[in-house]
């Protein structure tokens, strides 16, 4: 079964400081195997192939990351992380892989060939 990592103004709705995202069903057990799309704000990442998530708690933080970009995002629980990983997943994006190749060092450009194999298109969410 594909999932969706659903995070972002567009997919939750905010109380005091903390956006929730509303569809319980991405908290499912397995919420972070096989993910496909990644939506962050107004974008959706459609990725080539699905991926599992790492995912691990150390007191009281919840961390969930892909460890072939090495990117991680954080949070008091399950949910928060998974948003904390899109909005990480999303300014990983913005900052490699939108970046003009000059401008970058040798590992940098490695991340960007990797985000570009990974993601297959960007669409509005």
């Amino acid at each position: 079964m594909r999932r969706t990592v659903l995070a972002g103004p567009g997919e939750t709705k905010r109380r005091a400081s903390r956006r929730r995202i509303q569809s319980p069903a991405t908290l499912a057990e397995n919420a972070t195997e096989a993910v496909d799309q990644i939506i962050w704000e107004s974008r959706r990442f459609y990725l080539r192939e699905p991926i599992d998530l790492t995912i691990e708690r150390k007191g009281p933080y919840w961390f969930i990351g892909y460890e072939p970009l090495g990117i991680k995002g954080y949070g008091r629980d399950e949910q928060e992380a998974l948003q904390s990983f899109a909005d990480v997943f999303s300014a990983t994006w913005d900052g490699y892989a939108a970046e003009s190749t000059r401008k970058l060092s040798a590992d940098a450009r490695e991340l960007k060939q990797r985000l570009l194999h990974l993601v297959a298109e960007i669409g509005p969410s």
